[in-house]
């Protein structure tokens, strides 16, 4: 994949899964930790850009692109390997385990791409990206093993990769150089198959 957001991305919100044999006082608990966890997320997922209409205050440069691109995957990187550990629903687990991989093909074929059209990132490009990611991770790290973590990760990958999807598409019409176009047009279905694969696990766990 290449570009994939400019400005924020990630953020989670979803139901808990109920737990055979947990009493009430425990899923009570449980559900307070996780509405935390959300609105944390969510606070800081749409704290400065709208999920659905990013900023354009500065023009996008491919420089800024390929920056975010490398930003972008490895949140995603750094999420997915946190769910491989944390995550007990295998559908999750194994969506993790796959986005590890992606994400990592994504980020080491972006940087290549880079490198062979002599770009040097903006790294200016990227730091609500960083910020965001951080945040998420954050979030992610306070929520319980298990179905909170679960949850937690399901919506944050739906958000996410909504998001990026959206970017992408956008991208595709600024970006200067015609093989950063083609990267990117190249990654707008692998976006899109992650984002119907997350769907179908977040319908699943309700």
């Amino acid at each position: 994949m290449v570009r994939v957001i400019s400005k924020t991305a990630f953020a989670l919100t979803l139901g808990a899964v109920t737990m055979l044999g947990a009493c009430k006082k425990s899923d009570n608990a449980t559900d307070t930790t996780m509405a935390a966890t959300d609105t944390s997320i969510k606070a800081g997922a749409m704290s400065g850009t709208s999920m659905n209409a990013p900023a354009t205050a500065a023009p996008v440069t491919d420089a800024g692109i390929f920056a975010a691109l490398a930003a972008a995957n490895q949140g995603e990187i750094d999420a997915g390997k946190m769910a491989e550990a944390k995550a007990t629903t295998a559908a999750v687990k194994s969506f993790a385990h796959d986005m590890v991989i992606a994400h990592t093909a994504m980020l080491n074929s972006g940087n290549a791409l880079a490198k062979k059209l002599n770009i040097t990132p903006d790294p200016a490009a990227a730091d609500s990206i960083d910020a965001m990611s951080r945040s998420t991770g954050a979030a992610l790290s306070a929520a319980p093993k298990g179905a909170g973590f679960d949850s937690a990760y399901v919506n944050a990958q739906v958000v996410g990769h909504q998001y990026v999807l959206d970017m992408i598409k956008r991208d595709e019409s600024v970006a200067q150089n015609t093989e950063l176009k083609s990267a990117l047009t190249s990654a707008e279905p692998k976006v899109q198959a992650h984002l119907d694969r997350i769907r179908t696990i977040q319908g699943k766990l309700k």
